[in-house]
């Protein structure tokens, strides 16, 4: 690497967030020592408050650390299509203005970096929540060894059970995104599920590295996975899942990442049909809109629909009465969903 070359891009989405986005770049550039190797984008995303000003005195204090994009709103995945286009890092990575970096952990891991060269770094992040006031960590399964580079050509997908690729985790290599041609969707949310899928074919290994480095701050009420804000966009949901589930069905992908894959998706599936079971939509708006979806997913992939139906008992019982969850708001259904929510949370720590 040369002398002025960076060695990681950090985008970061703003978009009204004056109250958080001082609190997210301190935690970035605490530590002077890496700031000529650490690229930082800041892509305003047609703030009407405070963020954009924010951003550009930090651009000022850090000219050789931090770069701000200005642009029209345009979404989530519109400010990291734009910053994987200008990105000058060897990896790259995505930072919510809202989240911050654990700064001792950060530092650590940033060495590290220097020293590797693989396609996916992967690290903890901590979920802090709003709501209860603690911090849960969250690590991946202990049989995924620390230090280890994996080939994804013979990797047991297994071992990551319910979980996968988040964006709280993952550091890719630039130039693997760029070639697997990644764009998002814009002025569309739950793009962060794109950000994960569309690199995997040009993926040929990773690392897990021991390093707390994110922190999620979560249980406001006007963030997207908030139930009331699913409902309100799910056609959102439904856009960035069905085109994953097409891009799975044509994409030449090898089978143990197809399957891969099926294991993301059938969480995203999941989610959609507890948006329905917890909405309170009109019956014959939330029937035509579920029932459509269902028709959709048997036909375009039975594989994907058959495995939802197996491990998800409420759906397959949903399915058999045709969906009448859309029909009650506090029957049967949704209570199942609440348990099972309630679980969920227990073993993951809750959701942003």
């Amino acid at each position: 690497m040369k002398k002025n070359d960076k060695l990681l891009t950090i985008v970061i989405p703003t978009y009204n967030v004056e109250k958080y986005l001082e609190r997210c770049l301190i935690s970035l550039v605490y530590d002077e020592k890496i700031l000529d190797k650490l690229e930082l984008l800041i892509v305003n995303d047609g703030s009407t408050d405070n963020s954009l000003s924010i951003a550009r005195s930090f651009e000022q204090k850090y000219p050789n650390t931090i770069k701000v994009i200005d642009k029209e709103n345009g979404g989530h995945g519109s400010t990291i299509n734009i910053g994987l286009k200008e990105a000058k890092g060897k990896y790259f990575r995505v930072i919510d203005s809202d989240d911050w970096v654990n700064i001792d952990d950060f530092s650590k891991y940033f060495n590290e970096l220097s020293k590797l060269d693989v396609d996916v770094v992967l690290t903890n992040y901590s979920r802090e929540l709003i709501y209860s006031g603690e911090t849960v960590l969250f690590k991946y399964n202990s049989e995924i060894e620390y230090n280890k580079i994996y080939d994804l050509s013979d990797f047991d997908f297994s071992l990551f059970k319910y979980d996968y690729f988040f964006m709280a985790t993952t550091t890719f290599k630039t130039e693997k995104l760029r070639k697997a041609n990644v764009l998002l969707d814009e002025k569309t949310f739950y793009v962060d599920m794109e950000f994960i899928i569309l690199p995997l074919p040009e993926i040929e290994n990773f690392i897990y590295l021991d390093y707390d480095i994110y922190r999620y701050f979560i249980g406001r009420n006007d963030q997207s996975v908030n139930i009331n804000s699913l409902i309100k966009r799910r056609k959102d949901h439904e856009k960035v899942l069905t085109r994953l589930v097409n891009y799975l069905n044509c994409e030449e992908i090898s089978s143990n990442k197809k399957n891969f894959i099926s294991n993301i998706l059938v969480q995203m599936v999941n989610t959609h049909y507890i948006i329905y079971c917890k909405s309170q939509l009109p019956n014959k708006e939330a029937l035509k809109e579920i029932r459509k979806f269902d028709k959709y997913l048997k036909e375009v992939n039975p594989d994907l629909y058959n495995y939802s139906n197996n491990l998800y008992s409420y759906i397959r019982w949903n399915r058999r009465t045709n969906f009448l969850f859309s029909q009650f708001g506090n029957n049967i259904f949704s209570r199942i969903i609440d348990f099972y929510e309630i679980q969920t949370s227990k073993r993951k720590g809750g959701n942003k």
